[in-house]
């Protein structure tokens, strides 16, 4: 009988207290960076140090998570990251073509937005190839 990894298995407890945190400090940039676009004067200021307080803080996090991961979660994350990193720099290449041709600049947060987006189907092609695509290995 193969050993069973629960909520008692400490390491598994690391990775969820790790991901909870990383979780509520990426919540705590957006909502402080949300509400810094409504804040005037010396509130905005104070909201946008610590969005950026608190999107360092998720940098920090995740960092510490992917030290913790064993070598098949690493495989999943580095894929995404991998997808996400080649899919962002194509992005941030087409945009400042476009703008030499005098298109309106985007602003960063959509910058952001979409290596988040292409990080999660960086997870989900690198699950389809890993799990169901047939001859793949790597």
């Amino acid at each position: 009988m193969e050993p069973r990894l629960d909520a008692a298995d400490p390491l598994v407890r690391r990775k969820e207290k790790l991901l909870r945190f990383f979780y509520a400090a990426s919540a705590g940039c957006a909502i402080a960076f949300a509400g810094a676009q409504y804040a005037r004067g010396l509130w905005r200021y104070g909201a946008l140090i610590l969005s950026l307080a608190a999107a360092i803080l998720a940098v920090w996090i995740l960092i510490r998570f992917l030290r913790v991961i064993d070598e098949f979660e690493a495989l999943y994350i580095h894929g995404a990251l991998r997808f996400a990193f080649v899919g962002t720099l194509s992005l941030l290449i087409a945009e400042a073509f476009l703008e030499s041709f005098g298109f309106p600049r985007l602003p960063a947060y959509d910058n952001a937005s979409f290596a988040v987006i292409l990080w999660t189907l960086g997870l989900a092609i690198t699950s389809w190839q890993r799990h169901w695509r047939p001859g793949y290995e790597e």
